[in-house]
């Protein structure tokens, strides 16, 4: 098995390489789903790891990225997508977030 911020870095990108993987996303609405996804793919990483990296990641992010972060609406198929910074960049403009 992958040391965990291995297979964090692993899990981030290969749901951008794979589309099956990114696709898995969609129905998520929870970091706690996002975690058993990604460990049911065999992403070896905690949940306490998981929180560390979304945390980081999000005090790196200006407010009005974090805005939209936590104003997301967890039932949109794009919520898991707005959880990290690689995720996001693939999100088209205009993606929504089911705020609204």
């Amino acid at each position: 098995m992958l040391m965990s911020i291995e297979a964090l870095n692993c899990f981030l990108n290969d749901v951008v390489r794979f589309h099956e993987l990114a696709t898995g996303l969609k129905a998520l609405s929870s970091h706690d789903q996002i975690i058993a996804f990604g460990q049911s793919q065999g992403f070896d990483f905690t949940e306490s790891e998981w929180n560390t990296l979304i945390n980081q990641d999000f005090e790196l992010q200006s407010d009005l990225i974090q805005q939209s972060i936590l104003s997301a609406n967890p039932a949109h198929w794009s919520w898991a997508f707005r959880q990290h910074t690689v995720w996001r960049a693939m999100l088209m403009d205009g993606a929504g977030d089911g705020s609204a």
